[in-house]
């Protein structure tokens, strides 16, 4: 048995093994799939930290981290809608046991400050990470996140069965296509992926303009990086995009990633010139039809409790917020508990999202707007 944390970029045997390892992992999620990760790690290779399992010569397990601010992070945060570890299907609760404890035991020796953002409820691991954690002697609080709505059905013709029944979404396709000619699209490798995308980009942007939650797809880098991961996703053979599209113009997106039996959901936007169509209800209708002829059974629409989502679901999944240090880290010990004790709280949250959060959003609207004519 062998285990370490690795610094630097490793080399294409590290990559050729995590390939093996995530092909035969327990989860298998697109958030940690190679090509994906390996992008990330490379963009942020100064900040990287890989914490490496390895039993029996075979990489078992591993926990990419990117280090900000003097906070550990999951890499895949960074464009994730939740955040797997990515552990061998075949590991044993001895194995996740020995996993853990390595991991937690290097980590209080290096007094990190770690914050596991969107943890998946539903991974099998959960339990003996936070027992583990415990067991060194170690500050963890565990938070309610958010969650993430989903619709399962027992076939792929349920899902079209299930959308047929959602109230006029068959009427908005049909609508579109007689009176605006539209053409409803699915691209499943990269054709035509950097227009693609810079198009996406600037539809996110006028779709959230002037509206309290504006976009951050204006920044150029966040743009080439929406365009880079689209890329490696495309390589990992992940990548779906649907779009519809009205003569030359695209005026609606919807971004999502193939995930065994079930599509995950992860970016989408529409033209608010064409609202009154119902561009975004007409997307989904069509994924729905894809979805069905394509062996779907399951659509898992990423993070957030957006009341959109729920009006197409019929099921949700808890995500969770992780704080881990070394009790000696007083401040980030007392904020984590704070942080807990809010989200704990649905009336605090109401007045942060009801009031505070649209304040804060408006105040950087104005900063923006004044910088943009600054510059």
């Amino acid at each position: 048995m062998k285990t370490g944390i690795v610094t630097s970029y490793p080399g294409q045997e590290f990559w050729n093994a995590y390939t093996e390892l995530w092909e035969q992992s327990a989860q298998r999620s697109v958030f940690q799939a190679p090509q994906f990760i390996r992008f990330l790690a490379k963009k942020f290779e100064h900040s990287l930290a890989i914490f490496q399992y390895v039993t029996n010569e075979r990489l078992y397990g591993v926990a990419f981290f990117q280090h900000e601010d003097g906070t550990y992070k999951l890499l895949s945060e960074i464009k994730s809608d939740y955040n797997f570890l990515t552990l061998h299907r075949d590991c044993t609760e001895a194995d996740q046991e020995e996993f853990f404890r390595q991991l937690f035991e290097q980590s209080k020796k290096g007094s990190w400050k770690i914050v596991l953002n969107y943890q998946p409820s539903w991974a099998d691991y959960m339990p003996v990470m936070e027992r583990q954690a415990r067991s060194a002697g170690l500050f963890v609080a565990v938070s309610r996140h958010s969650v993430c709505p989903v619709l399962e059905t027992e076939t792929p013709q349920g899902i079209l069965d299930w959308f047929n029944s959602l109230k006029n979404y068959r009427y908005y396709v049909n609508r579109l296509k007689k009176q605006q000619n539209a053409v409803f699209e699915v691209f499943t490798d990269d054709s035509d992926l950097d227009r693609w995308a810079e198009e996406f980009c600037a539809c996110h942007v006028k779709r959230w303009l002037n509206t309290p939650t504006p976009s951050q797809y204006y920044l150029p880098s966040k743009q080439e990086l929406t365009r880079e991961v689209f890329h490696a996703w495309a390589k990992d053979g992940l990548l779906t995009r649907f779009s519809i599209r009205i003569g030359e113009e695209r005026i609606a997106f919807n971004i999502a990633l193939r995930q065994g039996n079930a599509l995950v959901g992860h970016a989408q936007a529409y033209d608010p010139d064409f609202a009154k169509f119902s561009p975004g209800k007409a997307v989904m209708y069509f994924i729905g039809e894809w979805m069905s002829s394509s062996g779907f059974s399951k659509i898992d629409f990423g993070k957030g409790g957006e009341a959109y989502k729920f009006g197409m679901t019929n099921g949700e999944l808890e995500l969770h917020k992780i704080f881990i240090s070394n009790y000696t880290s007083v401040p980030f010990v007392l904020r984590s508990k704070m942080e807990k004790t809010v989200r704990s709280n649905s009336g605090i949250i109401a007045v942060y999202r009801g009031k505070i959060k649209p304040g804060i959003q408006k105040a950087r609207i104005r900063v923006l707007s004044e910088m943009s004519k600054l510059f």
